[in-house]
C-alpha cells in the first residue's frame, strides 16, 4: 500500500527546526544535570506552530508533549520554561529511577 505525501508526518529533531526551543531546553535540563543526550526532542510542523514531543528515561519510552507557537519557538516564553521545568523534574526522577534498577540487578 503505498502512502500519498499527505500521510507522512514530518517530524523533525527540535534542534535543527526550531534551536531557540532547543539551545532553551539544553540550559533549563542543563540546571537539573540532565544531558542534552538524555532527551530526544522532536517536533512535528502544524499551521500555527509545532507538536513538540521530549523522550527521555533508558530507552526513550517516556515521553511529553506540548504544543508551542511559532512565537514562542522565536522567543521562549515562562509558560515554555516551566514546561521545560516539568518536564526536566521527570526525567531527573526517571533516571534515577532507573539506575538504582540497574544497580540492583
Amino acid at each position: 500500500m503505498k502512502m500519498g505525501k499527505k500521510d507522512v508526518i514530518e517530524e523533525k529533531l527540535l534542534r535543527f527546526a526550531a534551536p531557540n526551543l532547543y539551545q532553551k531546553m539544553v540550559d533549563v535540563f542543563s540546571s537539573y544535570n540532565i544531558h542534552s543526550y538524555d532527551i530526544h526532542a522532536t517536533v512535528v510542523k502544524q499551521e500555527k506552530g509545532y507538536d513538540l514531543t521530549l523522550r527521555f528515561s533508558q530507552s526513550f519510552s517516556q515521553s511529553v508533549t506540548t504544543f508551542v507557537s511559532f512565537e514562542q519557538a522565536k522567543d521562549p516564553d515562562e509558560e515554555f520554561i516551566s514546561f521545560l521545568k516539568e518536564t526536566a523534574e521527570k526525567c531527573k526522577n526517571q533516571l534515577i529511577s532507573d539506575y538504582y534498577k540497574m544497580i540492583k540487578l
